[in-house]
Formats: C-alpha cells, structure tokens, sequence
C-alpha cells in the first residue's frame, strides 16, 4: 500500500515548512510522494527539502482548485492531507497502513487532533441536515448533544484527512463550486453514498486552527450560501419553501433581539456585525438568491 502526502501553501510558509518537517520526522515508513502546492504566494519561501516536490500556481486559484491540483499528481493508494497548520505527532505511516488494510470499508479517515493548548479539537461532526440552517449553528450545536449523539454518519474535516485512490477517483475529487467551506462535509458525504465509511486513524496530530481572517457576519453569511448548497445537493433540504419560512423567521427574531437588548448586551461593533449578517441572510432568503 503506497502513502502520498498533500498539503496547500498561501503565505504560511513558516507554518508550512513545520508541516513538512514534522511530517518527514515522524515518518516511520516510506512516503511514497510528497506534493505542495503553493497557490501563487507573495510571500517568498527560502526553505528547501529534497523530499518534497513544489507544485507553483501561476495564479491563485484557491484552495479547492490546489487540493484538486495536488491529487491529480499523486499516484498513490492512500493520500494523506495536512492543513498548512496541521502535522503528525507520532510515527505515523504504518498505523495508518495498518487501519486502512484492517478497515477496507472505510473510504476516508481522520486523526485525533490536538489543539495549541493540547486539548482534543474536533475532527468529525454528524452529517450535516436541515436542523442546522433552520436553528443557527449555535443552537444546532446544542442540539446535537442533546438529540444527535450516535449519529448513523459522521463527516470528517480536512486538516488531518486520509483518503484511498479508490474514493478520489470516484468522486472527482473535491467539488469546485464551494468557496472551500463545505469541501469536506461534500466529499464525506459523496463517499457515503458510494457505499464508503468514515473512520478515525489512532494516530495523534496537531492541528492549529487559526482559521481565515475575516468579519464574523461575512463567515456567517458564506456558511449558509454553502450550506443550503450542500444540502441540496444531495437532497437533505426538502420542502424548502417552509424551512426557508422557518429561517426567516428566526434570522428576523434574532435581528430584533440584536437591536433592542443587544444595545446592552453586545459591544457596539460586536452588534452591529450580528445585525449586518442577519439583515443581509434575511434579504438573500426574501429574493431568493439562497
């Protein structure tokens, strides 16, 4: 069984040559192929490691679209994909070869990921439904405790992610018309409905989450564009006409309670980033262009 690894670069270099090198250090069998792609980056990269090859887009393309790049260069049984910001914190290789061949249901896996502090970070979540545009993604988490605890399917995030050839081949690889939220729910989720499992790998890994820089209301608002897409797509958002009702009305209740005890509870720009993203989501809803 041959083992690539894949990992994406945009001006995380430092980040980047951590990944490589933790990845090369607690390599306890052969890494049959190694790609970076780096998506036309401003920031220069003076580091070098032989074992590596550098794939450079001549413009940036996104993250999608250089995940895509790196697994159509890479041959191998399984790929193994890092975050820029995501590396092994133990030998790794072998444990992996061994689930995969102890496991040949499972399509793809994850590790158990750490976080900065090194506290146990989410990897997987139950597949995502409905219930989560209609109550809002903090109610929604709520509930799953509550109601969802032995999902009957999981989706797993990209950060630490193994996938066999087989699965890539079958899917396409990952879909280009998510603006990289949603990309690892959608190729889980097509997985799944190919006959495939979810698995996670016994095998520790570290995994920062610094995330994207960006206005919290902009986040939300791409989420349910995303979301609702996603959800369509594979016939999980039914009778739309009522949960877009039932949305609304929430986002409109949500926007009162902002502008009224918001004014106490929330500091100015706090409030008025909930107000913008649930007035904005309420308009896209109105004109149908959710």
């Amino acid at each position: 069984m041959t083992v690539g690894i894949l990992t994406t670069n945009y001006n995380t270099w430092d980040l980047s040559s951590q990944c490589i090198s933790n990845c090369l250090k607690y390599a306890d069998d052969t890494i049959d192929k190694f790609v970076v792609v780096d998506d036309c980056s401003t920031q220069e990269f003076t580091n070098t490691f032989k074992e590596v090859t550098l794939i450079r887009n001549q413009q940036n393309s996104g993250l999608i679209k250089s995940l895509n790049t790196g697994l159509a260069a890479l041959y191998t049984d399984l790929v193994i994909i890092f975050d820029s910001d995501a590396w092994p914190l133990e030998n790794y290789i072998k444990e992996t070869k061994k689930y995969f061949e102890e496991n040949p249901q499972v399509g793809i896996a994850v590790y158990q990921t750490q976080n900065a502090e090194g506290k146990p970070a989410v990897s997987f979540e139950p597949e995502p439904d409905a219930m989560s545009v209609i109550l809002g993604q903090q109610l929604h988490t709520h509930y799953q405790k509550v109601f969802n605890k032995n999902p009957k399917n999981i989706t797993l995030y990209t950060c630490a992610m193994i996938l066999r050839k087989e699965v890539i081949e079958q899917t396409g690889g990952f879909d280009v018309n998510y603006d990289w939220l949603e990309l690892d729910h959608d190729i889980c989720m097509a997985a799944i409905r190919k006959g495939w499992k979810m698995g996670v790998v016994p095998v520790k890994a570290f995994h920062k989450g610094s995330g994207t820089p960006q206005k919290v209301a902009n986040r939300v608002i791409r989420f349910y564009k995303n979301r609702i897409k996603l959800l369509k797509k594979f016939n999980k958002y039914p009778a739309a006409g009522l949960i877009n009702t039932l949305v609304v009305s929430r986002l409109l209740a949500e926007y009162l309670l902002v502008n009224t005890a918001g004014f106490i509870k929330y500091p100015a720009e706090i409030r008025k980033d909930k107000s913008y993203s649930r007035s904005q989501l309420i308009k896209l809803f109105l004109s149908g262009k959710i």
